[in-house]
């Protein structure tokens, strides 16, 4: 196990220098737009920021890991889960990520009750809905896809899918710098880990997340209605989140269990990647920003 840990040190290290690579753009990006959004009262800072995010944080770092570790299309179809689904996998989880959403509340609750964090982009108008689904909704989902489930989750499966279940969703969830939505990131990290497990295809994942983030704003949008009509709103988290636990059994009912895959011990790769300079960073700088925010 050892010796396979060694074979591909170097392929685990690329992994977590271009975490901290996309951790550092972002919080970069991230002091820059609230600096700026200090001054102004505009809100397409937010689809700017959004934009920015993406291509810098995201695109860049992936390209150079890419090229440093001789990624081609090819390669990275089979490794990273860039295969074809079936149109009713892909509904099913198109549906699935609308419903996560709506557990992704409830798990939240109790943090975000207890400090009243509770807060978000909120779309005004259906012009602005419509632009805020494409911007904030669809990019992030397929740029974090491809980072988090395609290339460090199918890398670290290699080894172990346990591990690389935990780590990525850990690292999901801690690199988007919210402490009080811990909790909701990490149910919908494992989510994203299982479409993507029985499914076989990163394309379910981004559909899911997607669906997700789509569910997100128009709860937002429509947050004035919903917070004036308490009984509507039960029903629509009641109906959510039977979507969600309906769905997930669906798409495990139409779809085969991967094997599992134990070439290293799941404590010892966690402890490698966990405890490792690049990571503990990615944490540091995550938690600083969050700070400086609060600051500014």
């Amino acid at each position: 196990m050892a010796t396979v840990y060694l074979k591909d040190k170097k392929k685990l290290k690329g992994i977590r220098g271009m975490l901290l690579a996309v951790t550092a753009i972002n919080a970069l990006l991230s002091v820059i737009f609230v600096y700026i959004a200090s001054f102004t009262d505009g809100e397409m800072l937010q689809y700017l920021f959004a934009l920015a995010t993406g291509l810098g944080a995201y695109v860049i770092p992936i390209i150079i890991y890419a090229r440093r570790n001789g990624v081609t299309a090819e390669t990275a179809a089979e490794r990273f889960y860039l295969r074809a689904c079936g149109w009713h996998e892909m509904l099913i989880a198109l549906v699935l990520g609308a419903g996560c959403q709506f557990a992704v509340v409830m798990v939240n609750l109790p943090l975000n009750g207890l400090f009243h964090t509770a807060s978000g982009y909120m779309p005004k108008t259906l012009g602005e809905l419509c632009a805020a689904v494409f911007v904030i909704a669809m990019l992030p989902a397929v740029f974090e896809e491809f980072l988090f489930r395609g290339i460090v989750y199918g890398s670290l499966a290699e080894f172990n899918t346990a591990a690389a279940a935990v780590f990525s969703s850990v690292m999901f969830a801690v690199m988007h710098g919210d402490p009080y939505g811990v909790p909701g990131y990490l149910l919908l990290g494992f989510v994203l880990v299982f479409t993507v497990r029985r499914t076989g295809s990163l394309y379910t994942a981004m559909l899911v997340h997607f669906g997700n983030n789509a569910a997100a704003l128009l709860l937002a949008y429509f947050n004035d209605m919903l917070w004036y009509s308490p009984g509507v709103t039960i029903a629509v988290f009641a109906l959510g989140l039977i979507f969600f636990l309906v769905f997930i059994a669906l798409l495990a009912g139409v779809t085969k269990k991967s094997a599992p895959v134990r070439k290293m011990k799941t404590a010892m790769l966690l402890e490698q990647n966990f405890v490792s300079l690049p990571v503990l960073l990615c944490v540091a700088i995550t938690a600083a920003v969050e700070i400086l925010i609060r600051v500014i």
